[in-house]
């Protein structure tokens, strides 16, 4: 489990009123493995990360202000658990590069304003058996013209708003951001059902870039849980002023076999020009494994097979492919979370 400082702030009197408790949390991921990938036109091994979960380092605080009110924060950073380095490619001087935000939260909800998970990328990545790491993975955004939104997994300069968790199920998540967050904004909506074995969501949301224009989103997951089975279905579509628009489908399966997790799934994804045509589609084939040797580590497996079709050409760890020909990756390495 996390390891946790707990900070017992010295008792302060000052006209009569005592110190409220806070307390910092330190947490991370290193994970670390062998990546491969075969395309029509080459192949590729490497050893990298992150074909699991992101390696990253970050602080959770939590400070107590009294009539069930507390104000939060986290920095969280991402980098290369091989060689050290930050992580991504536009990642640039940017410290805490994953997550940087401040705010409240009580029984009214939480307000949360800084770097955070798009209320969109939160659907995406929770109704995956894979999650949003490796080969296998996040199939509705392969192609899509929101990987090209730099908001499509995190915004800048955003102000979010979340239900509290004693709505009968119910919840739901607004986020804004401001015009002028560089490269481009956000603005998206969430709602959601989770109940017993039964978990539903649905997000909207409108990206704004200045070399792309502007896109609307909309991104529906369902899971359903008998005993070791879960069942995960998620749909996508991404339409913009200027062609290029996506449909994506997915359904995956993790079922839970002692120690070890399997994972399977199967996907496509679609893209169109303006005109309505064909411009791409893509259908993949993905299995896995996640087997725990204890609570923090674990060994991670994931295979994928990629059919491009109509114009597309979608590769897998940067292995270089052709046009309408297939392609395969495969993950392979060791998490260790702390």
């Amino acid at each position: 489990m996390l390891r946790t400082l707990t900070l017992g702030l010295a008792a302060i009197t000052l006209a009569g009123a005592a110190a409220a408790q806070s307390s910092i949390t330190m947490f991370g991921v290193i994970d670390h493995g062998f990546a491969w990938g075969k395309g029509s036109l080459g192949s590729n091994k490497r050893l990298g990360n992150g074909g699991y979960l992101g390696s990253r380092l970050g602080f959770r605080g939590s400070e107590d202000l009294g009539g069930g009110q507390r104000a939060v924060f986290i920095l969280e950073n991402g980098f290369n658990g091989n060689d050290g380095t930050m992580a991504g490619p536009a990642a640039g001087p940017t410290i805490w590069n994953r997550q940087s935000y401040v705010g409240l939260v009580g029984g009214w909800g939480e307000l949360l304003m800084g770097r955070q998970y798009t209320p969109s990328f939160v659907v995406h990545a929770a109704y995956d058996a894979f999650g949003p790491q490796g080969v296998a993975a996040q199939q509705v955004l392969l192609g899509s013209m929101e990987v090209a939104q730099a908001a499509n997994i995190r915004a800048n300069n955003a102000v979010n708003y979340r239900t509290p968790a004693n709505l009968g199920g119910f919840s739901a998540q607004v986020m804004v951001t401001d015009h002028t967050a560089s490269p481009g904004w956000y603005h998206g909506l969430k709602a959601g059902y989770a109940q017993g074995p039964v978990s539903v969501d649905v997000a909207l949301g409108h990206y704004n870039n200045p070399a792309i224009g502007d896109l609307n989103s909309v991104s529906v997951g369902g899971r359903y849980t008998w005993g070791p089975l879960k069942v995960f279905a998620l749909f996508n579509k991404a339409d913009s002023g200027r062609g290029n628009d996506t449909r994506g489908m997915q359904v995956s399966a993790g079922y839970l076999l002692g120690l070890t997790e399997l994972k399977a799934s199967v996907a496509e994804s679609r893209q169109t020009s303006a005109a309505g045509a064909s411009t791409g589609t893509t259908r993949r084939y993905g299995m896995g494994f996640v087997h725990s040797l204890s609570k923090r580590t674990s060994l991670y497996g994931q295979y994928a097979w990629l059919d491009n079709s109509n114009g597309a050409r979608a590769a897998l760890n940067g292995a270089p492919t052709a046009v309408n020909q297939a392609a395969q990756g495969m993950d392979l390495g060791i998490a260790h979370q702390f």
